[in-house]
C-alpha cells in the first residue's frame, strides 16, 4: 500500500465533454490523467519501482482508448494485443473488487445529457495526495538516477 494519507471526498459522477474517444484534444486530456512517469513510483533505499494501481488503471484506459480511436487492434503486434487484453482483464477485476452498488437511472441513451448530466454522489478516496506523492517521487528518482548515472529508460 502506498504510504499516503487516505481521506474521503464526495464526487458527483456526471457525463462530461472531456475525455472523449476521438475529439482533437482527447489525447492530451487523457495524457494528463497520469502523473509524471506514467504509473510508477520508486521507493526505498534501492529505489525499487512499483506501479500504483490507480495510475495503472488510468494507463490501461489510455492504451485502450488509443486502440479504439485508431481502429488498429487487429493490426497490432501480438504483444500489444496482449497488453490490451491484460488491461481489459485488470479493469474487470478492479471493477469487481470495488463492487459499486449505486442504483443508476435506466437507459442512459434516452437521457438528455445537456440537462440531465448528473449521476450519483459517491464517496471516494481523495486522489490529489496520490498524484502529489508520485510526482514528488519522480523528482527524487530523477535526482537518484542522475547522481548514479542510471540510464533514462522505462521501468
Amino acid at each position: 500500500m502506498l504510504p499516503v494519507e487516505r481521506r474521503a471526498v464526495k464526487m458527483l459522477v456526471e457525463d462530461s465533454v472531456r475525455y472523449s474517444l476521438t475529439d482533437p484534444e482527447a489525447e492530451e486530456e487523457w495524457l494528463w490523467t497520469g502523473p509524471i512517469g506514467d504509473h510508477d513510483i520508486r521507493l526505498g533505499q534501492d529505489q525499487r519501482a512499483f506501479a500504483v494501481a490507480m495510475f495503472h488503471e488510468l494507463h490501461c484506459l489510455r492504451v485502450m482508448r488509443r486502440s479504439l480511436e485508431s481502429g488498429s487492434y487487429r493490426r497490432l503486434h501480438p504483444v500489444q494485443q496482449g497488453h490490451i487484453h491484460h488491461c481489459f482483464n485488470y479493469l474487470r477485476q478492479w471493477t469487481l473488487c470495488s463492487a459499486d452498488v449505486t442504483l443508476e437511472p435506466g437507459d442512459f441513451a434516452k437521457r438528455n445529457f445537456t440537462t440531465e448530466r448528473t449521476g450519483g454522489v459517491h464517496t471516494c478516496h481523495d486522489w490529489e495526495p496520490v498524484y502529489d506523492m508520485v510526482n514528488a517521487g519522480w523528482d527524487k528518482w530523477e535526482e537518484y538516477r542522475l547522481a548514479r548515472g542510471v540510464p533514462d529508460q522505462p521501468s
